[in-house]
C-alpha cells in the first residue's frame, strides 16, 4: 500500500513538475511574443486600418513629384529609428505627401539611391482621397489592381502573422497553468502580455479618434 502510494506521489509531482516547466516556458514566450505583436500593431496593422476605412474613397489621380526626401535613422542611439524617404508634391493642385510604395524598389540607404529610382518633376500615377485626415499621411496610394482588396489581403496576413503565435503561447500558459493547479499564475503572465498589446493599440485610437 505504501509503496503505491510513493509510486502515485512520484508520477504525480513528475507530471506537476512537468506543467510548471512548460507554463513558464509558455508563459515567457508569450510575454516576449506580446513585443512582437505590438510593435506590429503599432507601426504596421494601425497604418492599414486608416486606409481600408478610407478604401473606397481613393481614385486615380497624377502625382507630380516636386521635392525627394531621405532621412538616415539613428540605429546607434538610445531611440533606435529607420531609414525614412518619400516625397513632396502635387496631386489635383493640392501639396501632399507620397511614400511612393511600389515604385521604389530593393533597399534605399542614401538620397542619391532615393534619386537613382525616381527624379523631380516625374508625373507618377496613383491613387488620391483628399478626405483622409492629413495627419495620417495617407492621401496619396500606389496603385494597385484591386486596391481595397489587397489591403485587405495584407492586413489579414499582418494579424495572423502577429497574433498567431502569440494566441498560442497564451493558450498553452493557461492549460498548463490548469495542469499545474497554477491558475492564478498562468493569468499572470497573460495579463502581462495582453497589456502590452493593448497598450500598442493606443495610438491607432487615438488617431482615429482626434
Amino acid at each position: 500500500m505504501n509503496l503505491s502510494n510513493s509510486l502515485n506521489i512520484g508520477s504525480g509531482s513528475k507530471k506537476e513538475v512537468f506543467f510548471k516547466t512548460l507554463m513558464g516556458l509558455s508563459g515567457g514566450a508569450a510575454i516576449v511574443l506580446s513585443f512582437w505583436t505590438a510593435i506590429i500593431t503599432a507601426f504596421v496593422i494601425g497604418n492599414s486600418i486608416y486606409i481600408l476605412i478610407y478604401a473606397d474613397g481613393y481614385k486615380p489621380a497624377t502625382f507630380t513629384i516636386e521635392k525627394l526626401s531621405f532621412v538616415k535613422g539613428h540605429r546607434a542611439s538610445g531611440k533606435r529609428t529607420s531609414d525614412k524617404y518619400w516625397a513632396d508634391g502635387m496631386v489635383d493642385g493640392k501639396k501632399e505627401i507620397f511614400k511612393l510604395g511600389s515604385y521604389i524598389t530593393g533597399v534605399i540607404q542614401s538620397q542619391k539611391d532615393l534619386e537613382s529610382q525616381v527624379h523631380v518633376g516625374q508625373k507618377l500615377p496613383v491613387l488620391y482621397n483628399p478626405n483622409t485626415p492629413k495627419k495620417l499621411a495617407i492621401r496619396v496610394q500606389y496603385p494597385e489592381k484591386d486596391f481595397k482588396r489587397t489591403w485587405e489581403r495584407r492586413q489579414d496576413k499582418m494579424v495572423h502573422t502577429a497574433y498567431m503565435p502569440w494566441f498560442i503561447a497564451m493558450g498553452l500558459c493557461l492549460l498548463s497553468g490548469i495542469g499545474a493547479d497554477k491558475i492564478k499564475a498562468s493569468f499572470g503572465f497573460c495579463i502581462i502580455s495582453l497589456f502590452l498589446v493593448v497598450f500598442a493599440w493606443v495610438p491607432t485610437i487615438m488617431k482615429l479618434l482626434f
